[in-house]
């Protein structure tokens, strides 16, 4: 993706190289702009030695065609035209009142100006909690929005800020800007997806419970991915998934809620369920229960087998009450074979089955497959026979889920 990283005048602006270092380390193109108040903060040839193709000055505007052999060029629109995605991070008060009010008075308004409406607008406010909250301040923000279908505003965080102030104003961090700002997308294709994904829990008493090692990483990578493709999203997530996922939720077109039992799971997808088109069963759901009392269980109270019982089918109860959706199911195996897939499809049939080979690598001291790593075996189950089998990272296998699905 073409990035177009554009840097105002806020103490916050030193972050802005470790989000263009970020952005080019997975593999985005970058480019960048500095406003006037950005060149007191950070030094424009540290850009460049981090792989930023081009950096750009407040005024580099009015001398450019001096730079290129057309002197044609026009700088503001060759940067717009080239685009995907045109950030400002961070956002000063002072900036967001220019392109409110529609000045053309540096580099990085002048662009803002000719950007056209495909290009993703995202803007990331850094500034006291005063001036955030500030009446002017509200009002530029709302006149964007309502202006500009292809324009978000992303939420800043809470915390201490540099004049020593507590409040909201704040940044997001640099890896939750890296993670999502490709994947913002302000078109909107019309599909509704939703997604589970992580560990849920079964207690055995106040005190301990049973989990798996699922991470909920999968997840994290199907949201952006089918964000990136203008879908609506809703994430329903096991409550001990990788912290990643908390990204997600200031994120536009997305709806994220977190659980704990697999009960709390099965009542949290029928409640979204009816307003999706597709359904990707990604959780590692666990599928026994414990009779859970209020106290802890005392040493003298185990006994050699515990009494258990069956957790609640998520996928057959909603399968019950389809109406059209598209189904992806994953079957989380050690023995990743054909005949142990085909008879989970002929039981729950899918229109794509993922099976992945998983080891949690506390038994025999086996090494830890599928959970909590980059990659994976897998094998794709669709209309009974395999379409697929190899090693996939994760983000590879959102995108070939979104493929076949979609």
């Amino acid at each position: 993706m073409k990035i177009l990283l554009s840097v105002c005048g806020s103490i916050s602006a030193y972050k802005s190289i470790d989000i263009a270092r970020g952005l080019i380390k997975e593999g985005h193109q970058v480019k960048v702009i500095l406003s006037k108040g950005a060149e007191e903060f950070v030094i424009p040839q540290v850009f460049k030695y981090l792989g930023v193709e081009e950096v750009y000055k407040y005024n580099d505007d009015f001398k450019y065609p001096e730079k290129v052999a057309d002197p044609g060029t026009v700088l503001h629109i060759e940067l717009a035209k080239w685009a995907d995605t045109f950030a400002v991070a961070p956002l000063s008060a002072n900036t967001l009142a220019n392109l409110a009010n529609g000045n053309a008075n540096d580099l990085l308004t002048t662009v803002f100006l000719a950007l056209g409406s495909e290009t993703t607008i995202a803007l990331y406010p850094a500034m006291n909690s005063n001036m955030l909250t500030n009446a002017m301040v509200v009002h530029n923000f709302e006149k964007l929005k309502n202006i500009f279908p292809n324009l978000l505003i992303l939420p800043t965080e809470r915390g201490e800020l540099a004049c020593g102030d507590t409040g909201p104003g704040k940044l997001p961090h640099v890896e939750k800007i890296v993670a999502t700002l490709p994947y913002l997308n302000t078109k909107n294709s019309g599909k509704n997806i939703l997604i589970t994904t992580g560990p849920t829990m079964a207690p055995l008493d106040s005190v301990r419970f049973l989990t798996n090692s699922s991470s909920g990483i999968t997840g994290f990578h199907l949201a952006l991915e089918a964000l990136s493709r203008g879908h609506v999203v809703t994430v329903i997530a096991g409550a001990n998934s990788t912290n990643k996922l908390d990204y997600l939720k200031d994120l536009p077109k997305l709806t994220f809620e977190k659980v704990n039992t697999t009960l709390e799971m099965k009542e949290c997808v029928l409640k979204h369920f009816p307003n999706c088109s597709v359904y990707i069963s990604a959780a590692a759901i666990t599928d026994i229960e414990f009779n859970a009392g209020n106290e802890k269980l005392k040493k003298s109270d185990l006994m050699d087998s515990l009494p258990i019982k069956t957790s609640p089918d998520v996928l057959k109860a909603v399968m019950k009450i389809r109406d059209g959706q598209k189904f992806v199911g994953f079957a989380a195996e050690v023995n990743l074979s054909e005949e142990v897939l085909r008879e989970k499809w002929e039981r729950k049939p899918v229109e794509l089955l993922i099976g992945t080979e998983v080891n949690n690598g506390l038994v025999n001291k086996e090494e830890i497959k599928g959970f909590k790593k980059l990659d994976a075996n897998y094998k794709f189950l669709k209309n009974g026979k395999i379409s697929f089998e190899g090693t996939l990272t994760k983000i590879e296998l959102a995108k070939n889920i979104m493929d076949e699905i979609l």
